[in-house]
């Protein structure tokens, strides 16, 4: 490697002998991204690491924003990697990558997530990537990808002894087995749980499924359901879907995404998502699911008397949108007040009361912080604002037009 020209010298007199020290330029470093292939906007949490230190800043933790870059100045010599997704957690940093060693110009390292089963590739860039480009200062270019096998490594795989750690010390003992079980290694997708008769309380038999991952089998090159999704998954998430379940009355329960590598936003593939398809109890069931609100397909907790009031709702919407337009949002638009009313009173009708029990429940989970379903969404359940609607109108409503999400808190994380 060629040894950095001195910048500036600086001369510091000591009584009476001179010493000159060379100082350094230091060089600008560029990390740009492109998540276009799953999502455009991907907030991936990220640290910098110089020289095996992470630059830990003011201590919250950074995610990827618009401009698609992280930047920073090194000294020629330096070198610079990074802490991605679950692994920017201070407990975990355990697969630092894209490591690069700075040379005497500028470098840029452009990423690419690319879908598929595709090997590691370039997780430290290799230096024969070095590409020089012309110019006042010399640049270094470098590529590399983000593949599933990379989202693997820098999601943290959780251990039985920090599952059985992180689990809050009051919740029922069978629960914690039952959690504890899952991070040990399941040998089936069924996992059972039997809670003895407390106090008033009966005793209650739990039955979790566990569906099949192809977003992380399609991704990865060798990915196991047991041993690579579920414990990649934050323990809160099984505690808490658990604990509520059980507070309840719900005995049956299909989980049907928990962790993934590429598919919608960072909640999933930082490990602190769980989504569920079915819940039932002793005189109830409950397939999660309204898509017939808008599409042609059968949902049970659909009315004919729903969909004309919602239609009639959208007509509204529709024609206050006109209205605005016109007036360029000077003058008093159609209300919408009735209308919503309307649709929603026909909404509340239908819904199953096992899913209104369970939403309730979640909602006050200390380690929950929102709770997304084809009912209502609750974007932070921490915050004084109420649970709004699912109107099915955005790209978050429709998403989650067919099955229970819930997001774990982890500050460390995101």
């Amino acid at each position: 490697m060629t040894q950095p020209s001195p910048a500036a010298t600086v001369t510091k007199t000591v009584d009476r002998d001179v010493c000159t020290v060379p100082v350094c330029t230091r060089c600008n470093v560029c990390y740009e991204f492109d998540t276009r292939v799953t999502n455009r906007d991907l907030a991936i949490p990220y640290r910098v690491s110089l020289n095996g230190k992470v630059l830990e800043g003011a201590g919250t933790v950074r995610k990827l924003g618009a401009s698609r870059k992280i930047t920073l100045q090194a000294e020629p010599g330096s070198r610079v990697a990074l802490f991605l997704n679950s692994d920017v957690h201070p407990k975990f940093r355990q697969s630092p990558v894209y490591e690069v060693v700075v040379g005497a110009n500028d470098v840029h390292i452009k990423i690419t997530e690319k879908k598929g089963q595709l090997r590691d590739g370039p997780v430290i860039v290799p230096s024969q990537h070095k590409s020089p480009t012309p110019g006042p200062r010399r640049l270094d270019t470098y590529e590399a990808s983000l593949t599933g096998d990379i989202w693997m490594k820098i999601s943290h795989r959780y251990t039985e002894a920090e599952a059985d750690a992180m689990l809050a010390k009051d919740i029922p003992l069978e629960i914690r087995d039952a959690v504890l079980r899952i991070y040990a290694g399941l040998k089936s997708v069924q996992l059972q749980l039997h809670i003895p008769a407390r106090g008033a309380a009966a005793a209650m038999k739990i039955n979790l499924r566990f569906q099949g991952a192809d977003n992380a089998t399609k991704n990865i090159t060798s990915c196991s359901l047991l041993r690579d999704v579920l414990p990649r998954t934050h323990p809160h998430a099984f505690a808490a879907l658990m604990t509520e379940a059980y507070a309840a009355g719900v005995n049956d329960i299909s989980v049907t995404s928990c962790w993934r590598p590429m598919l919608g936003s960072i909640v999933h593939r930082a490990g602190l998502g769980l989504d569920v398809v079915h819940v039932a109890s002793g005189t109830e069931k409950v397939a999660i699911n309204r898509a017939g609100l808008k599409k042609k397909v059968p949902s049970t907790y659909v009315s004919e008397h729903e969909i004309k009031a919602y239609g009639d709702y959208m007509d509204v919407l529709d024609k206050t949108k006109n209205i605005s337009q016109a007036s360029q949002g000077n003058n008093e638009v159609v209300p919408t007040k009735n209308a919503r009313e309307k649709w929603q009173e026909e909404m509340i009708k239908a819904e199953p009361a096992l899913m209104a029990a369970l939403r309730k429940h979640l909602i006050k989970h200390q380690n929950i912080q929102q709770i997304l379903d084809p009912w209502y969404l609750e974007n932070n359940s921490k915050d004084a604002n109420d649970k709004v609607a699912n109107e099915q109108r955005s790209l978050l409503e429709t998403l989650h037009n067919n099955h229970l999400h819930i997001t774990i808190m982890e500050p460390h994380i995101l």
